[in-house]
């Protein structure tokens, strides 16, 4: 069977677990919140760092190895705020699983799938605005208006990251999913070069 589809139905039963064990009064439960940030937080180790991932993948790594590694992931990166830095339990539970049924080496398609599947029952639209200096008071307004703008098109919340790019002249880069805004003024500089040298072959 394809890994993609595999790797869709994995993430299906866990959105499944997150939406099932949701939080309760004592119950030791996660959010999904903590939940998807915690998914994002192994992925992007796993994406950095090749021998963890081949470590993760081996068949003669024992698996309460491949799970201290991943349990590591999530200490060393949470913050105080995002939860004590313990695996939440839907993921431990989840990851036996894949253990168990020989599919860890999946899981890095695994977590995308279920991140993409989360934010999507959540009508939730991931976008990332590029600056070429830090956010002032200018920059809040415009991620306002941005983010306003893209609400109304997609009936949906927008949730907003900024990263900086010095090698911008100006303007600003929006992405939003598959979609990419690129509004900054190197970009028209080379619309404009493009027209002109376009113009030039014409006379010529």
């Amino acid at each position: 069977m394809n890994t993609g589809i595999i790797a869709s139905r994995y993430a299906t039963a866990l959105l499944k677990l997150v939406d099932e064990t949701g939080p309760s009064a004592g119950s030791g439960q996660s959010s999904g919140e903590e939940v998807v940030a915690q998914a994002r937080m192994i992925l992007d180790a796993l994406e950095s760092m090749p021998d963890l991932r081949r470590a993760i993948a081996d068949f003669s790594v024992p698996s309460d190895k491949k799970m201290s590694l991943l349990e590591a992931i999530v200490s060393d990166n949470c913050h105080p705020e995002r939860g004590d830095g313990s695996l939440a339990p839907e993921l431990c539970k989840f990851f036996s699983l894949l253990i168990r049924n020989g599919r860890i080496g999946d899981i890095s398609l695994v977590l995308k799938s279920f991140e993409n599947q989360y934010y999507e029952s959540r009508k939730i639209v991931r976008g990332k605005l590029t600056l070429p200096a830090p956010p002032d008071s200018a920059a809040g307004k415009l991620e306002d208006r941005l983010k306003d703008l893209i609400e109304k098109k997609t009936g949906k919340t927008l949730l907003l990251t900024t990263e900086i790019d010095e090698s911008l002249i100006g303007g600003f880069v929006l992405e939003v999913e598959d979609r990419l805004l690129d509004a900054s003024v190197s970009h028209q500089l080379d619309i404009i070069r493009r027209q002109f040298e376009e113009k030039n072959r014409r006379i010529v």
